[in-house]
């Protein structure tokens, strides 16, 4: 009796980084002799007829700009790639990791970002904030990298903010990113987007340390915990015993560890073992 066994353990690919900025590139009639529009004001000037963010009002599959994020696509998939476009984004916090976050935001099209900072630029924010220059010494961080931050990706609406984050302003957001932000107002802001169904996401960099803290709710399920590719292997023989016992093939390791979740196919014999629901085992 010979059968596959697979481990559900879904790979996640990598994204690759994005280019400098996303515009829509339009075809149309060179411009008439004489004329003061050149070719890019031409393409500019039809933009704004298209939905913000790539993806046509009644957000089907085939409406969405394959040409424009066409490597997302290949790793995320169109409904992923939806979900994303339907999200507005708030990202507080713009020195270098929320500016740094906020531009891959930006570049992977989604609904809108707002760009939240309280703070002036200060001369220690120039080592790795790449949007500040030396003139923005004193400016708010937010408003001084909202312009150069929305010249990334046309689609996107980006926005500055510079108020307090009170419960009625975040509750227009879908995904809330936290950065350089005090333990007390993370715990305040976690607490309202967990109640409220909002995602979150607490970053924080300390020199060569970091942290990461993702709510993403109740609903929320892992289907990969370590990002290794899934594992299969050739069953040799399964016991009737409860529970039964499987034994694989002696030419090589399985690599199964006890806990992992695997699924039956091809199995010969025993078929009702076919196309079950995942089951936890316990390597012996």
């Amino acid at each position: 009796m010979l059968c596959v066994i697979y481990h559900l353990d879904n790979p996640v690919g990598k994204m690759s980084s994005s280019p400098l900025s996303k515009k829509r590139r339009v075809s149309g009639p060179d411009p008439k002799p004489g004329s003061n529009c050149s070719p890019a004001q031409s393409v500019l000037s039809e933009v704004p007829s298209v939905p913000t963010n790539g993806m046509a009002k009644n957000g089907s599959e085939a409406d969405i700009d394959e040409g424009l994020y066409s490597r997302q696509l290949y790793v995320l998939g169109h409904e992923a790639m939806k979900r994303l476009q339907t999200s507005s984004v708030l990202v507080s916090g713009l020195r270098g990791l929320g500016v740094e976050i906020a531009k891959n935001i930006i570049l992977g099209g989604v609904k809108a970002v707002t760009l939240h900072d309280q703070g002036t630029a200060q001369w220690a924010d120039l080592s790795s904030q790449f949007y500040l220059r030396e003139e923005d010494i004193g400016k708010n961080r937010a408003e001084v990298s909202q312009p150069r931050l929305a010249e990334l990706n046309s689609y996107v609406p980006v926005t500055a903010y510079t108020g307090p984050l009170v419960e009625d302003f975040l509750s227009g957001f879908q995904v809330v990113v936290l950065t350089n932000t005090p333990l007390e107002d993370q715990l305040r802001v976690g607490e309202f987007c967990h109640n409220r169904g909002i995602k979150l996401v607490v970053a924080d960099t300390r020199g060569l340390f970091g942290q990461l803290f993702c709510d993403f709710g109740e609903e929320m399920i892992l289907t990969d915990s370590n990002g290794e590719q899934p594992l299969s292997a050739m069953v040799s023989m399964v016991t009737k015993d409860n529970p039964g016992v499987v034994t694989c093939l002696d030419e090589a390791r399985h690599g199964f560890e006890s806990g992992d979740f695997v699924s039956f196919s091809e199995v010969q014999g025993m078929v009702e073992l076919n196309g079950n629901q995942p089951m936890e085992i316990k390597v012996l």
